[in-house]
């Protein structure tokens, strides 16, 4: 059975690291997602809203993702989405993004959001897949060389 909880850093925060480095990230990538998920989770600024949620296979973390709204734009930001390597195919990484996209959609959310590196193909068709359109292109976005692209969800009215 697939569960969507929220995150919870106690519980989660080590099995989340363990879901990134399964998926090959780099350290600074790891540090950088998991200093997010810290953000996301607590108390924001006004006018910012954030959720990270979990889903969990059997009590094991199997994926997560995290999300941030802005109030001034009405627009939900994925800021991290990962699937264990052994758990995916299974919809899940479907799963957690509609429940983002519900979270955006509560708050009066008019779309969604996400950036992935151009050589990320799977991670492209998958966006594409959910219904996401190619937006724009952001050279050298995750280092030198590698650039990245921007996918966009509008909600329709």
């Amino acid at each position: 059975m697939i569960d969507i909880v929220p995150y919870d850093a106690m519980r989660h925060r080590r099995d989340v690291r363990g879901v990134l480095a399964k998926n090959g990230w780099e350290e600074h990538y790891i540090a950088g997602q998991l200093a997010g998920l810290d953000v996301l989770s607590g108390d924001l600024l006004p006018g910012i809203r954030g959720k990270v949620y979990v889903c969990e296979v059997e009590d094991c973390l199997s994926g997560f993702v995290c999300v941030e709204y802005r109030e001034w734009n009405c627009l939900g930001q994925v800021q991290g989405l990962a699937v264990d390597p052994a758990h995916k195919r299974r919809g899940i990484a479907s799963k957690l993004v509609g429940r983002v996209e519900e979270f955006v959609r509560t708050v009066g959310g008019r779309g969604l959001y996400a950036d992935t590196p151009v050589t990320n193909e799977i991670g492209r068709s998958f966006y594409e897949a959910l219904g996401f359109w190619q937006a724009y292109l952001m050279p050298e976005y995750y280092d030198e060389g590698l650039d990245g692209v921007s996918y966009l969800k509008l909600f329709p009215k």
